[in-house]
């Protein structure tokens, strides 16, 4: 099974299935159409969330955020790092539906930001706030599309304040899923 574009599909859908006066459409070919629009249509997603009250030293250079635990990880298309922070989808081209949000706690005027990461480059989903006091806590989400026909490709979210902080998350996820895709 391969997951392909659906535009792809078109083509082999086209080519396999000529009209059937010499025979040619096989069960073969006809079992692997179905297989690779079966995986090409197939939801797919991973989820790693964060542990109420985990700190973090944060400082002015994106660093990895740090997760504590695996929600999910749907294999093949799925693999979670939970020491590197990062997500990445195999199993062929793909657009990825990226959903991220967390509560920070960060000492009183603290910029904090997370940025979305894509094979270790900063992309423009991100998102800034500043705390008014040490006790404000801060919500953070953003929802981001990205097509890929990397394989293997990995998302990653970081963060950085503008000084030296301890920044406290709670109610964190980022969830990564797959969207059949039309053309590459």
């Amino acid at each position: 099974m391969t997951r392909k574009t659906v535009t792809a599909l078109y083509t082999q859908a086209q080519t396999s299935f000529a009209d059937n006066v010499s025979g040619a459409i096989t069960p073969a070919l006809l079992r692997q159409f179905c297989l690779d629009f079966l995986d090409t249509i197939r939801p797919s997603y991973a989820a790693i969330g964060i542990v109420i009250g985990t700190s973090q030293n944060l400082t002015t250079t994106y660093a990895a955020m740090v997760w504590g635990s695996v929600i999910a990880a749907q294999a093949p298309d799925y693999t979670v790092s939970l020491a590197s922070g990062t997500v990445t989808r195999a199993n062929g081209p793909a657009s990825a539906r990226i959903e991220f949000s967390v509560d920070a706690q960060a000492p009183n005027n603290s910029i904090t930001t997370f940025a979305l990461f894509v094979d270790g480059v900063e992309t423009p989903w991100a998102q800034s706030n500043t705390s008014t006091s040490s006790v404000d806590v801060q919500s953070f989400a953003f929802t981001a599309v990205n097509y890929s026909a990397n394989n293997p490709v990995t998302y990653q979210i970081r963060a950085k304040s503008n000084a030296a902080n301890t920044v406290i998350f709670s109610n964190g996820i980022l969830v990564v899923e797959n969207i059949p895709v039309n053309t590459n």
